[in-house]
């Protein structure tokens, strides 16, 4: 996966100062590319057999969707606050640059549904634990993570369950 680093994109000072934006948009534009990229994670989902994909707005949307489409797989969107109808449930977290909150819908997950979810980046590992509590606090059942890129000096990989699958492709 090292070769694909070619098609990231860094851009300087996004979305503040002091961070360097890892830009996967160019992999999309490559439909060759992003399939190279796509079917590891689709072999995994397929051993792991989940109810569930959830991917975390906005990016994580792209490759969550995708991924849980071609394998029949319902997809759940995880978004940030006041983007979802009727009764949310909701965790506030802390971001390396200020705080955020994830909501899914209160009916979205059927109770100890085995769920994954996807986004584009580990960094931190701020906003994946929060996911992560997020389709507890639901009821799901998390068995993992995958993420497209893992800014590895950042070890946000420590702040997600250990006892879980935690798989990312392209490592920085």
């Amino acid at each position: 996966m090292e070769h694909l680093k070619k098609y990231i994109n860094e851009i300087k000072d996004f979305p503040k100062e002091g961070i360097v934006f890892k830009d996967i948009n160019p992999i999309y534009k490559e439909p060759m590319i992003w399939n190279e990229l796509m079917i590891p994670l689709q072999k995994l989902i397929s051993n792991i057999k989940p109810d569930y994909i959830a991917g975390i707005e906005s990016r994580g949307f792209i490759s969550a969707s995708a991924l849980a489409f071609k394998l029949d797989v319902g997809f759940i969107p995880i978004r940030k606050p006041n983007k979802l109808p009727g009764n949310v449930v909701g965790v506030n977290y802390k971001l390396e640059y200020g705080e955020d909150r994830l909501e899914i819908q209160q009916n979205s997950i059927e109770k100890n549904s085995k769920i994954i979810i996807i986004d584009d980046l580990l960094a931190t590992g701020g906003t994946a634990s929060a996911a992560g509590d997020l389709i507890r606090e639901a009821g799901g059942n998390l068995i993992g993570y995958a993420f497209l890129v893992e800014l590895t000096e950042l070890q946000g990989r420590k702040r997600l369950d250990t006892n879980l699958l935690v798989e990312s492709l392209i490592k920085y």
